[in-house]
């Protein structure tokens, strides 16, 4: 029966990681031109940029992330006088970042790393990375960390 139910767990655990990423989906809403709902596949189709970025949150693995920059986003959604995004997280955690910060930094719409498809696992399907820091240790991630969301489920321009 231990067996059994062990199976059962180790069954369960590998489908909660290969979620079929196509249903998951963000939202672009706020101050913009129309809100849309892009699914994964939908933003892999948008114009892309790629970032190789010490992950602090994978022990400073180094990682290659594609997305789209968020300051693409401003470009394709947010009505000109949009100044600022707020971007929320499946978990309610939320962030509002300026567009100059963005552009400045070329924050990036991850939905990949190192060529494939974010996993739950990598804190994907969708999450916000900031490339240029290099590694971030301890003392300096609660700082810098704050703008790198996971999960992102929304996306609004105020």
């Amino acid at each position: 029966m231990k067996h059994l139910i062990s199976i059962i767990l180790l069954l369960f655990s590998i489908n909660i990681y290969s979620i079929n990423y196509s249903k998951q989906k963000v939202f672009i809403g706020g101050n913009v031109k129309a809100p849309k709902t892009y699914t994964i596949e939908e933003i892999s189709k948008l114009p892309q940029s790629t970032a190789d970025i010490h992950d602090p949150y994978s022990k400073n693995k180094k990682v290659r992330f594609q997305g789209i920059l968020l300051a693409d986003l401003f470009k394709i959604h947010a009505n000109k006088n949009s100044k600022r995004i707020e971007i929320i997280a499946i978990n309610d955690y939320k962030v509002t970042i300026d567009r100059s910060f963005i552009e400045k930094e070329k924050m990036l719409l991850a939905i990949k790393g190192d060529g494939s498809f974010l996993t739950v696992k990598e804190k994907g399907p969708a999450r916000i990375v900031v490339p240029g820091k290099g590694e971030l240790k301890e003392g300096k991630l609660a700082k810098e960390g704050v703008n790198w969301v996971w999960f992102v489920r929304s996306i609004n321009f105020l």
